[in-house]
């Protein structure tokens, strides 16, 4: 199915590819820094995950530290906390924003040590009353998918002791691996800088390799490529990696060729989120709400959009869904559908997150990236609607047509 369109949005160009080549000779240096927006000058380190095993080195949490993290959430994270020595205590989230519950948090409190809190989909927890109820435990945020999204007017990032941010493909600027830790207490930072100067600096081997297969990744993970063959290679992938051997978590710098790109990119960061969030309006107002579904709509905080996921009644009618989309060319995501087992099997997971388990087997995420055009993205509106019309009549695309006439 070559017209396929991928959930996410990988950008790697052959441009890419020869100025990431280019400084195979010039390796990132330990000083530079990554400008996030509203923010200011945060460090540079190879992956996300890498940073969480960094800010929780430098917040000194000792062997055995209990953190806190909801249960929905990128499983590299609970192995980030596991490889720093700690142990993941996981937290129910709201189904209305799949942030971290206060109210399940209020409940945990005196389990937990520290905590992470994720900002998901481009949606912000609520941070303040967070702060509140942990009542000055340490606090990380994870602005993995949330740049350039705000708490108020403040962008998120700001609340907590340390924030990092990823700039994998896939994320809003894409560059392959990369990601940057933030502090606003100078002590903090200076810490979490003299942590990254310990790290190893990937070999010119090592950037070569790297830069050649971010392309082939991203070539595989876009159009046409996507329909033709990388969504097969991806699920067979999927299916046949052990939960805990996905995303290897790799301690060093960041690539020089990542590095160059998160500076290419950010400037367009605004531009980017405009677009997103104009696609995600656009859902918002044309997809029909009362046939078993419901989007994640704006809430009173900023959101980048990053994601645009739909909740379902059940598994089946997710797996429906996606099935019928897949018919009409457009791809879908169930992201994180084996954290449960995972957790339960490898993290100690003692099933008290009911709301994230029910959305982690009936939540499906579709499209709305920045580059998608406008016949794009009604094409999405309208297949959205037609095969949950079929849901609801439980036919054929003719009988679920003629119902909706």
């Amino acid at each position: 199915m070559p017209a396929l369109l991928p959930t996410e949005l990988h950008e790697y160009s052959l441009r890419d590819v020869v100025l990431g080549l280019a400084l195979m000779w010039h390796p990132a240096e330990h000083g530079e820094r990554v400008a996030i927006p509203g923010l200011g000058d945060a460090i540079p380190i190879r992956s996300a995950r890498a940073a969480v095993v960094i800010a929780l080195k430098a917040l000194g949490m000792s062997e055995g530290s209990r953190i806190g993290v909801p249960l929905f959430c990128c499983p590299v994270v609970f192995k980030a906390i596991r490889a720093a020595g700690c142990t993941p205590r996981f937290i129910d989230i709201d189904p209305d924003t799949y942030c971290l519950s206060p109210e399940d948090l209020l409940l945990k409190r005196p389990s937990i040590d520290a905590l992470i809190a994720v900002h998901m989909f481009g949606n912000v927890c609520d941070m303040p009353k967070i702060l509140e109820i942990v009542k000055g435990l340490p606090v990380i945020e994870d602005c993995a998918q949330s740049l350039g999204s705000k708490v108020g007017d403040l962008p998120s990032g700001s609340f907590g002791d340390i924030a990092f941010f990823s700039f994998r493909s896939g994320k809003y600027l894409a560059v392959g691996e990369g990601g940057a830790l933030f502090s606003p207490q100078k002590a903090l930072q200076d810490r979490l800088a003299d942590l990254v100067r310990t790290l190893p600096v990937p070999g010119r081997g090592e950037e070569f390799k790297h830069v050649l297969r971010t392309y082939v990744r991203s070539k595989l993970r876009s159009r046409p490529w996507w329909g033709w063959m990388g969504s097969r290679i991806w699920a067979i992938y999927n299916k046949r990696t052990e939960f805990l051997d996905k995303s290897p978590l790799i301690l060093s710098r960041i690539f020089a060729s990542d590095l160059a790109a998160v500076s290419r990119r950010m400037p367009r960061l605004g531009s980017m989120i405009a677009a997103r969030r104009a696609n995600a309006e656009y859902l918002d107002k044309s997809l029909v709400q009362n046939t078993g579904t419901t989007g994640l709509r704006e809430q009173e905080n900023f959101s980048n959009r990053f994601m645009y996921p739909l909740q379902f009644r059940s598994t089946v009618h997710r797996d429906q869904v996606a099935r019928s989309l897949r018919s009409r060319g457009v791809g879908t995501s169930t992201p994180y559908e084996d954290v449960i087992s995972g957790t339960t099997e490898h993290y100690g997971y003692q099933g008290d997150c009911p709301t994230a388990e029910r959305l982690l087997k009936r939540t499906l995420v579709i499209p709305s990236y920045q580059t998608l055009t406008k016949r794009d993205i009604e094409h999405i509106s309208c297949s959205v609607n037609l095969s949950m019309q079929e849901l609801a009549y439980g036919g054929s695309g003719r009988e679920a047509r003629k119902g909706a006439s």
